[in-house]
């Protein structure tokens, strides 16, 4: 390959890497704690919300739930009404109601109910940890954010390009390579490599798509115009968009198959349907909807939506009538989510997440130290700080996150924004200090024992006042709010190792003179 062409090659992927080094490690750091989403989410109601055994025998039926959900309620049935039902990750049901006149800001209640009582136990909308990581993983919590993780994603599949062709000649024998005693320049680069040889199958599907999800809206605009002449409701249709929208009858119904056809579908799919939706609930016009995975398909979900006054189906997306959107969609998301699999599977995207975050931090660091000689002190100073901020600031906040989703109490007041208030306002605290404090080392080392103190201190609290109700749930079953603190307990014991060994080497290696000065290039 010609040395010119790799040469150029090689500066372009390590400037487009630098450029958008921050947004990606964002994107990577809480898309792999969002493989644990629902697990996270189940941790986060365990401590305020208890409900009863959840054995399906014992469980109420789909209807009195339905009854129960809108009782003394100013219920808008001319809307609908959508259950999620209770499942291994939410041992309960989760109903969102459709109010009139509400006087917030939001026309619905979100209520979460146990299964066996039917009773009120808390408000979903009040445990945003789990969401709040997976927004923040596609679109920043920002409002065009998915357009701008979509062209970070595109961007991205452009380094992995250019990332290999500079490596094509000796990916191979790089991969099993590692001069542990070489310089340090060279222990980067060979890390580098091996992550980026490792990881290349999943950061290439993870960048391919990523890039489908979230520009999705731009091929959506040059289909409808080119090949629809504007007509953006057909396309939508061909798509498989499928809007229900039945006129209302002003007729009572009457024994409506609510539970008959929920077992329906049970039996069909061979699993608990994951959203029901009524529309014109009460009226003779009302339409059932479930939407769910096919329990035996590699990647499949289905949705079908019945007029409940004689069972005959609205629409239907099933394997007997498909839809290659649809169903095209399906895969990409079976694959990006890692669904094919169990938590094991989870676990190795979990891994293989963070370790493209290694891939970003050493692919920074290599661009600071290829430059160090060329560029001024304060340039590389910019770009230490940059990284430092976008990474270990970043760690700093989720962990405050997740504090701030076990401390906040619950009551009316928006929770929710809260917990986004004190992620922005801790980011904001870390990078502060960052880019004021003198020794960039030291200032890594604080915020790893930051982030060490804050999840020591959340095993504590789980163990100390909030064990009653993660032993509760955890008889039921359910492993999954323990299995969240042993990892917030070796998050903590891993950036306390860190820590401790960087302290180590820096009281070594260097001198206490040079040690507040960014005029030396002291190494992050």
């Amino acid at each position: 390959m010609d040395k010119e062409f790799v040469k150029r090659n090689t500066e372009a992927h390590g400037w487009l890497g630098l450029i958008i080094s921050g947004l990606l490690f964002v994107v990577f750091f809480t898309g792999s704690i969002s493989f644990f989403r629902d697990e996270i989410q189940l941790w986060a109601t365990s401590a305020y919300v208890q409900t009863q055994s959840t054995q399906s025998e014992s469980n109420l039926a789909l209807s009195e739930v339905m009854e129960l959900a809108i009782a003394g309620r100013a219920f808008n049935a001319k809307e609908h009404l959508v259950i999620y039902p209770p499942t291994e990750h939410e041992p309960y049901y989760t109903a969102y109601v459709d109010i009139i006149g509400n006087e917030g800001s939001d026309d619905y209640v979100g209520l979460i109910m146990d299964p066996v009582t039917g009773d009120v136990v808390g408000n979903p909308d009040s445990f945003f940890l789990a969401d709040f990581l997976y927004i923040l993983h596609y679109s920043l919590n920002l409002p065009f954010g998915m357009y701008i993780i979509g062209f970070v994603a595109l961007f991205f599949l452009f380094s992995i390009f250019s990332g290999v062709l500079i490596h094509a000649s000796d990916m191979v024998k790089g991969f099993f390579r590692y001069r542990a005693d070489g310089r340090k320049r060279s222990q980067l680069l060979d890390l580098h490599n091996i992550i980026g040889v490792v990881s290349l199958p999943y950061t290439l599907m993870l960048a391919i798509t990523g890039l489908i999800f979230n520009l999705v809206i731009i091929y959506q605009i040059a289909f409808g115009v080119i090949l629809y002449e504007g007509d953006i409701d057909a396309l939508l249709v061909d798509a498989g968009f499928v809007t229900v929208e039945p006129q209302w009858q002003d007729q009572p119904w009457s024994n409506p198959p609510i539970d008959e056809l929920y077992e329906q579908q049970i039996q069909r799919w061979d699993s608990i349907p994951s959203q029901i939706r009524v529309y014109n609930y009460g009226d003779e016009s009302a339409v059932l909807e479930f939407y769910g995975p096919m329990g035996n398909e590699f990647a499949g979900q289905y949705g079908i939506a019945y007029n409940l006054s004689d069972r005959s189906v609205v629409f239907a997306q099933t394997p007997d009538n498909p839809n290659a959107v649809t169903n095209g969609l399906d895969v990409v998301a079976t694959l990006h989510f890692g669904a094919f699999g169990g938590l094991d599977l989870r676990f190795v995207y979990f891994l293989l997440g963070l370790a493209v975050c290694g891939l970003i931090v050493t692919g920074n660091l290599l661009w600071v130290g290829q430059r160090e000689k060329k560029l001024s002190s304060a340039k590389i100073a910019f770009v230490a700080r940059f990284t430092l901020a976008s990474t270990a600031g970043v760690a700093v906040a989720t962990s405050f996150a997740f504090l701030a989703e076990r401390l906040l109490p619950l009551g009316e007041y928006d929770r929710a924004g809260s917990l986004s208030s004190v992620f922005v306002l801790s980011l904001l605290l870390a990078s502060g200090y960052i880019w004021l404090g003198s020794n960039r080392r030291k200032i890594l080392i604080r915020l790893l024992q930051i982030v060490c103190a804050v999840c020591s201190i959340l095993v504590l609290l789980d163990t100390t006042f909030f064990s009653d109700g993660i032993v509760a749930i955890f008889k039921q079953g359910h492993m999954a709010p323990l299995g969240v603190d042993i990892g917030l307990f070796l998050s903590a014991l891993l950036s306390g190792y860190i820590s401790y060994k960087l302290q180590s080497r820096l009281s070594v290696s260097v001198p206490e003179k040079y040690s507040s000065h960014d005029s030396v290039p002291v190494k992050v």
